[in-house]
């Protein structure tokens, strides 16, 4: 089994303050893995360390099994993109290109990016969306093994986000690594197999979304019924409870627990909808404090 980041016991402190506390993981070469956190929770210095950009107080980082990794095997997109003054988009992505000995070809670089009607436009007059795009064209320009997405579609309308979650989900039979922080949760479902959450500088979770909502069986509940609400107001695991001409909204803090006991009254119930968080939500839990 191939490692592309190995992370152990890893600490790092700014003026004695921690922002991130024995973080452990290893993420398998080719996985596709979201990092979340609220703002300031570490995961922009984590990404920092990753790429040997800042010293860790302590641990260790293996890229590749490698402590000094091939940088050439790394591809970085950043939050905020380089505009380049009087540079053409094609300019700007052969220059890339030049600087690896087996870079991907400029065709295939335009196609991924989805960049065909930028290639003439000066770099500095693109939008904040369209200059993302020509950067994920740069980012892959070395053909890395592995890439490091922070915020990549930031800026990019609708349209445009759900296509380029279409070409990352692409590369997951090419086995390139990805990790990624996103605002957009929603979006990170389509594409991630696995999530990282960090919390007042720690490691809070570390698995799949359907392991995330085993650990967390929030759900809300929503049926009609004749029955009055006192009726349910006692049931096991029940959160809050609202009626309106006997439409019934209850959230209820774990399913598995409140389930057994609701079930008496099915044959009282219509119209019964049972849907479990989103990932929004359950970050929502991971992350307070």
């Amino acid at each position: 089994m191939t490692y592309a980041i190995e992370v152990n016991n890893v600490s790092k402190s700014f003026n004695k303050k921690p922002v991130l506390s024995n973080i452990n993981f290893k993420i398998e070469a080719g996985e596709i893995v979201a990092l979340l956190g609220k703002n300031g929770a570490g995961k922009t210095t984590l990404i920092r360390l990753l790429n040997d950009l800042i010293t860790k107080d302590s641990g260790t980082v293996k890229i590749f099994e490698q402590v000094k990794p091939d940088r050439n095997l790394i591809g970085v997109m950043s939050q905020n993109s380089v505009r380049l003054d009087r540079v053409k988009v094609k300019e700007a992505v052969n220059l890339a290109r030049s600087f690896y000995q087996n870079p991907l070809s400029f065709e295939k670089l335009v196609e991924l990016a989805g960049i065909e009607t930028l290639l003439d436009k000066f770099t500095d007059k693109l939008s904040g969306g369209q200059l993302k795009r020509v950067s994920f064209a740069i980012v892959m320009a070395g053909n890395p093994k592995l890439v490091f997405l922070d915020e990549p579609t930031a800026g990019m309308d609708v349209d445009a986000r759900n296509e380029f979650w279409q070409k990352i989900n692409g590369f997951k039979k090419l086995g390139i690594t990805f990790l990624i922080t996103s605002h957009y949760p929603e979006e990170l479902e389509k594409v991630a197999g696995r999530y990282l959450i960090i919390n007042n500088h720690r490691l809070v979770f570390d698995g799949s979304l359907e392991q995330m909502k085993e650990q967390n069986q929030t759900a809300q509940v929503k049926f009609v019924s004749q029955l009055e609400k006192e009726s349910f107001t006692k049931l096991p695991a029940l959160a809050e409870i609202t009626e309106n001409n006997h439409h019934y909204v209850l959230k209820v803090s774990n399913l598995n627990t409140f389930l057994p006991s609701f079930i008496k009254y099915i044959k009282q119930v219509e119209n019964l909808e049972i849907s479990q968080s989103n990932l929004e939500s359950l970050m929502k839990k991971w992350m307070e404090d």
